[in-house]
């Protein structure tokens, strides 16, 4: 039984941190798209490098600041009449 229950709060746990995580990773990246770097809050984000699978897939994208050395790889996804697929 006990080893039930902590199963469970663990699995609870991982769960809470995961969404955490996603949480904070969303919200970097809305600061990105508006060229403002999460770390040092200038305006000095570039694109660092993108590697994707075309319209239909993911596109990995490495955004760097030139001021501070942040840098990060994001997921972005999307299709082509998102506008994302040509960045």
């Amino acid at each position: 039984m006990y080893t039930f229950v902590v199963l469970v709060v663990v699995t609870i746990l991982g769960v809470l941190a995961y969404y955490l995580f996603l949480r904070q990773k969303r919200e970097k990246l809305a600061k990105i798209e508006q060229g403002i770097c999460p770390e040092c809050e200038g305006a000095s984000i570039e694109i660092g490098r993108i590697k994707g699978g075309g319209c239909s897939g993911t596109t990995n994208v490495i955004y760097r600041c030139s001021q501070c050395g942040y840098e990060e790889e994001f997921n972005v996804g999307g299709s082509c009449g998102s506008g994302r697929c040509n960045m």
